[in-house]
Formats: C-alpha cells, structure tokens, sequence
C-alpha cells in the first residue's frame, strides 16, 4: 500500500511540474520538484486523528480543516467546523488567501490520504506552508476516534490512555456507547457539520 501511495504522488508530482512548465504566472519561490519528493517521504507533513480531534475540542484557533472531497460528499458529512475546498478548485484564486495566512495550521483531509496528498504537493508546489494531511483520512477517523477499540489486557499503558481520550473524543464528536466494534468504512458516522461562510471555515 505504501509503496503504490508513493508511485501514486511521484506521478502526481510529475503532473504538477509539467503543468507549471506551461503556466505564465510562475511564482519566484516555487518548491523544485526535487525538494518536493524529499518533502513527500517525510511523514512530518501528516497529523493523526487523535491530534486532529483533540485540536477541535480545545477549540484551537489557528486550525483550519479543509475537506478536499466533492461537495456532495462534503454536504453528507464531514469534520465540525471544515471549510469544503474540491480538489479540482484547490488552485482557484478565491481560497490563496486561506493559504497566505501564515498564522493557519491547515489540515487537509479527504476519504483516505489520495486526495488530500494530491491537493497538498499542488499547494507546497506554489510554496504554500503549513500544510498537513489528517493521516487515513476519514476512513481512519471513523476507525480511530467513532469507533475506537479497546486494547489488549496486556497493552501498556499508553495505549490504554489513548483509548480513554478517544472514548471521550466519540461522545464529545457524537458517537455511540456501548461495546465498540470495528467499523465498516462505507457508513462513516461523523457530526454534521453546520455551514460555515468563507471567512469562518476554521475551528
């Protein structure tokens, strides 16, 4: 799976550049392809779920989530409080200013990571900072923070403290309670989110 992800972004990369040859309006500090591979295989760039729930109920302001998804995959549900930016439109003029606001800790997310990789080498491409992908997208928060399951008995403590803060992240996000069972990541339960104007898209 790994190394498909990693075939599947070196194209992407590809793509990128090649679409850049062609544009006129080429920033001066564009990241070089090179430096973008070299960016691609460091797993800094990913935000797990735990740090991504835990940064909703703090309320942290400098978090802004982006749901890179179609919108009618966004209308159905999505993160509390993300700002729906289709990958098709990433680039569009009317979101920079999302992506100048250097005071912003941006979290890209989608399904799984396709998406939300392609829509962050576009955007480190043109240089765009602070950029994150929620690792496993959807599918891995559903498993991970609406239905976590309980450790081994012989786990260490860590991971039962884990458990515990992803317990209190399912009902603080709406979840079920009761005896948790894996989940089927075609019925994602996440909490509707309400609309947020262009403006108020982070958390």
């Amino acid at each position: 799976m790994k190394r498909v992800y990693i075939i599947l972004m070196t194209i992407a990369v590809l793509m990128s550049a090649g679409l850049f040859l062609f544009d006129d309006k080429k920033p001066d500090d564009q990241l070089s392809p090179q430096k973008l591979l070299l960016e691609i295989n460091d797993d800094s760039r990913y935000w797990s779920t735990d740090l991504v729930a835990d940064k909703i109920i703090k309320h942290d302001p400098a978090l802004l989530l982006i749901d890179v998804r179609s919108n009618d995959q966004y209308e159905e549900f999505s993160l509390p409080g993300a700002l729906n930016i289709p990958l098709e439109n990433i680039l569009d003029e009317e979101w920079q200013g999302y992506f100048l606001a250097e005071d912003f800790d941006i979290v890209l997310f989608s399904n799984d990571e396709i998406y939300a990789g392609q829509a962050w080498i576009l955007l480190r491409r043109l240089n765009y900072k602070n950029l994150r992908v929620m690792q496993g997208g959807l599918n891995h928060w559903a498993e991970t923070i609406m239905q976590p399951l309980m450790p081994k008995q012989s786990a260490p403590q860590e991971a039962f403290e884990l458990y515990d803060f992803r317990r209190a992240a399912n009902q603080y996000f709406g979840g079920g309670s009761g005896e948790i069972q894996p989940v089927d990541t075609e019925t994602i339960q996440v909490t509707r989110k309400k609309k947020k104007s262009a403006v108020e898209g982070g958390c």
